[in-house]
């Protein structure tokens, strides 16, 4: 392996193609995080976001309707709609943890995968995320690399606002806006990613 700031290459991949075997990115997962040292410390996040709890009712009824296990349904990049097997993806929240996990595959040359995981809240209707630990993996699966960043520093805030039974929430930047339905979500993003390019990806609810 040849270690940078913040990225590496990895000098060796198992054949098959681990950009499509759960087992494969666990353990390549695993393996960067026990390099990196960035091990989850579950206890001094729950603190920096008070566990996720709030004595506002309508705080309270916008986590209910956030929570639940979202999978990608479409991937527009702005000139073109893609769909599973070429993009996937899963973004849970429960009970103030989130984790996202998103492939895509649409370029052989170019796959790329995010891992990320953390906390979420609202308070005063503003929704507040962040994924402390993160890991990006692009490439071809002949030459992968990854980097460790995470996506953005500190909590990302989005202001809430309710549209019959729905939420739409809107960053403080005004880039990324979520709506969020009892069926599913659609998020857009018009600065995703390093490149920071349009992303919008729409997501159904397969459980609460």
């Amino acid at each position: 392996m040849i270690f940078g700031t913040g990225h590496f290459k990895v000098a060796m991949v198992t054949k098959e193609k681990w950009s499509r075997t759960g087992t494969g990115i666990l353990l390549l997962v695993a393996s960067v995080l026990q390099i990196s040292g960035c091990a989850h410390n579950t206890l001094a996040h729950q603190n920096l976001v008070g566990g996720g709890e709030s004595s506002n009712k309508d705080d309270h009824k916008i986590l209910a309707l956030i929570n639940g296990m979202y999978e990608v349904v479409s991937w527009n990049d702005g000139s073109k709609t893609h769909l599973p097997p070429a993009v996937s993806g899963r973004w849970v929240f429960l009970d103030g943890h989130v984790m996202s996990i998103i492939h895509n595959r649409t370029d052989p040359q170019a796959h790329q995968a995010a891992i990320g995981w953390g906390e979420g809240t609202v308070k005063e209707s503003r929704f507040l995320y962040r994924y402390p630990e993160h890991i990006t993996i692009k490439g071809s699966t002949q030459s992968p690399s990854i980097g460790l960043e995470s996506p953005w520093e500190g909590m990302r805030s989005f202001a809430v606002k309710w549209k019959g039974d729905s939420i739409e929430m809107t960053s403080q930047s005004g880039k990324q806006t979520w709506v969020i339905s009892p069926s599913g979500m659609l998020y857009t993003d018009r600065a995703w990613g390093p490149q920071k390019v349009f992303a919008q990806r729409r997501w159904k609810r397969v459980s609460r």
